[in-house]
């Protein structure tokens, strides 16, 4: 290393304020938002386009000169989360290293949609009704192919719908994992929500990232719940209840004051300035527009550093303090991409790409797990055209007031969606099927979001919660490489394929499709009475003639799709047989290196994963302080002997 502590300064054996230098300054490119009317009638079509990066500077020799305690691989919901509480600590050096820019307005997002009400110079990214936009929009993603991954401060959270669903009691028995019990995981639950909603005993109104009722919630949608409720589906009051999940009723989402609340507005927000994306904290660095290409590993297996290109400048090591530890919380589909690239992973899957090995690790990759899902379209029996500029307006106005109601902010302070059911199958007991209602066709993986203006046809949507479908991650060769250099990390990319070599990639096994087209059956009942009280119309997919369960069945497997809830390829298991890293997060047989996103989780949860990802890097900041401390207490044992 470039330097050496002694143990009278070691970060970890005596605490003590290390300041770094100011931050160098990062071009934010953004996104430009066109506003278009056309033919007298207030039609706002969206378009969305992320600028080719620049740089003001590359990377100095400030950055390169110093060492850092703690180097988080990713801006997305769990890079967020670890980086924050990890400075929180003002001793330990922490650098936060995101491929992507600035995003919403409060992390240095430059891109305010054009609006003299919009004092707040809100991005798109702010506002909820935009994530279909945003997520359709492919320069805000990683151009890898038949995944949707973010590639933007705030990673999914800036993209994802908002939906807070926890993990169940359950989930958790699942996993099977030491020091991850559910006692521990709802002690974060409620230490990280500010519970905009009634006090219960299952929420809380003190943490960072608020939660609250639907901003919208349509005839549609109460008719939706009120249809489950004639069918003896029950109605619940708060799926986020361990004993509440089962029924129908309203979803809580991540907003507040109408403004999306990713877990990065909450976390790095309030110690970033808005107006350069710079750390306002001394001990914290965020480096944005820089990809990590490979994390340095010495002959002894101990972590060095991380190998980091700003934009499209060669590659520079960033090195780590003594003691210091890279976590990697790059999501579940390039956290295995970083492994992989770094020597670690499947000796013959490396030897394949032509990767050097490091450290033979079976699992990574392996255990890719997502909900599979369908939807379900319908006529709207008496379609209309939104003024979505009248809307737009209200929603500024809404935005600019003081402690307005949630309900005040509108279409665009939701998510276009409100209501949902868990459904438990025949045999079954928990649920494994999730129901959502979009009153408009707005569901990203249907829609290229084009004509959100027009209410003409509703779509119920499918989800499969605990799929039997099993995918991995591998590298391929990238054709459309454009960075003109020899690094091994530009023309090697992940894509998901199946579990079983040379097999079809699945979304969907035989043993599970009976559980979808079962369901098929229950929106169609519910269908039923929404179309007596003439709210809908004829169903257009997969169309009323569509009954045999061959049909059913064909018919699922030929319209599943990916619903990018992503978890599972590095999984935490016991041994490096079974996984890739151990209930502590530290990858097997590599010293000072710990993966703390969605691909630790070794069973997908019960609901939408983002809440569960935000836990994990919680409890991630947890694990490695304790780990400290037993680090500290062995120590001051040796010296006293």
């Amino acid at each position: 290393m470039a330097a050496s502590y002694s143990d009278e300064r070691s970060p970890l054996l005596r605490p003590g304020v290390q300041r770094i230098g100011r931050r160098t300054r990062l071009l934010v490119s953004g996104l430009a938002l066109l506003l278009l009317f056309a033919g007298g009638a207030a039609c706002v079509a969206i378009v969305l386009r992320l600028l080719r990066p620049g740089a003001l500077s590359t990377i100095t020799p400030l950055v390169l000169s110093e060492e850092y305690d703690a180097i988080v691989i990713g801006g997305g919901p769990a890079g967020s989360v670890v980086a924050k509480l990890l400075s929180d600590d003002p001793w330990r050096r922490v650098l936060l290293v995101e491929a992507g820019n600035a995003s919403q307005t409060q992390l240095g997002g430059k891109d305010a949609i054009p609006s003299p009400l919009n004092s707040k110079k809100l991005t798109p990214f702010d506002v909820p009704f935009y994530w279909t936009n945003v997520a359709n929009t492919p320069s805000l993603h990683w151009a890898y192919p038949d995944v949707n991954v973010a590639k933007a401060l705030g990673g999914c959270g800036i993209h994802n719908a908002m939906l807070y669903v926890r993990a169940l009691p359950s989930d958790l028995r699942r996993w099977q994992m030491e020091n991850w019990t559910w006692e521990k995981a709802l002690d974060i639950y409620l230490s990280i929500e500010d519970f905009d909603g009634p006090n219960s005993s299952y929420h809380s109104k003190q943490g960072f990232i608020r939660t609250s009722p639907p901003a919208l919630a349509l005839d549609m949608s109460r008719e939706f719940i009120e249809a489950c409720v004639e069918l003896g589906i029950p109605r619940t009051a708060d799926f986020n209840a361990p004993d509440g999940r089962y029924g129908a009723g309203y979803y809580h989402f991540n907003t507040r004051d109408g403004v999306r609340e990713s877990a990065a507005k909450a976390f790095l927000g309030p110690i970033l300035d808005s107006k350069t994306a710079e750390s306002k904290r001394e001990n914290f660095r965020l480096m944005l527009d820089t990809t990590v290409t490979r994390i340095s590993i010495n002959d002894d297996n101990v972590t060095e550093g991380v190998e980091v290109r700003f934009g499209n400048d060669t590659g520079q090591l960033i090195r780590l303090a003594e003691h210091g530890e890279v976590i990697v919380t790059a999501g579940a589909i390039n956290t295995p991409k970083i492994l992989m690239l770094s020597g670690l992973g499947n000796q013959d899957a490396l030897k394949k790409a032509g990767l050097p090995l490091k450290k033979h690790l079976p699992r990574v990759g392996m255990n890719l797990q997502d909900h599979p899902v369908i939807g379900m379209v319908f006529e709207y029996k008496s379609p209309r055209v939104v003024d979505l500029k009248a809307d737009l307006d209200s929603y500024f106005t809404a935005t600019n007031a003081k402690h307005t109601n949630v309900s005040s902010f509108g279409l665009f302070g939701s998510a276009g969606l409100s209501t949902g059911a868990f459904l438990i199958p025949p045999g079954a007991t928990l649920p494994e099927i999730q129901l959502t209602l979009f009153p408009r066709k707005s569901e990203p993986h249907m829609s290229n979001s084009a004509g959100l203006d027009h209410m003409t046809e509703v779509v119920v949507t499918i989800a499969l919660l605990h799929p039997l479908a099993r995918s991995r991650v591998v590298l391929i060769h990238d054709e459309n490489d454009y960075v003109d250099d020899n690094d091994i990390d530009d023309h090697l990319i992940p894509r998901v394929v199946s579990e079983i070599p040379d097999a079809k990639p699945e979304h969907l096994r035989h043993g599970d499709v009976w559980k979808i087209s079962w369901a098929i059956g229950v929106v169609r009942e519910i269908a039923a009475k929404l179309a007596e009280k003439k709210l809908i119309g004829r169903e257009l997919s997969p169309g009323a003639e569509i009954t045999s369960p061959k049909d059913l069945n064909d018919w699922v497997f030929d319209n599943v799709f990916r619903n990018s809830h992503w978890v599972g390829s590095a999984s935490m298991a016991n041994s490096e047989e079974e996984g890739v890293v151990d209930n502590h997060l530290r990858v097997f047989g590599i010293q000072n290196l710990r993966v703390a996103d969605a691909s630790v989780i070794p069973l997908i949860p019960n609901g939408n994963v983002h809440s569960t990802v935000v836990m994990v890097a919680n409890r991630a900041a947890q694990i490695l302080r304790e780990d400290e401390a037993e680090y500290r207490r062995q120590y001051d044992h040796e010296v006293i002997i």
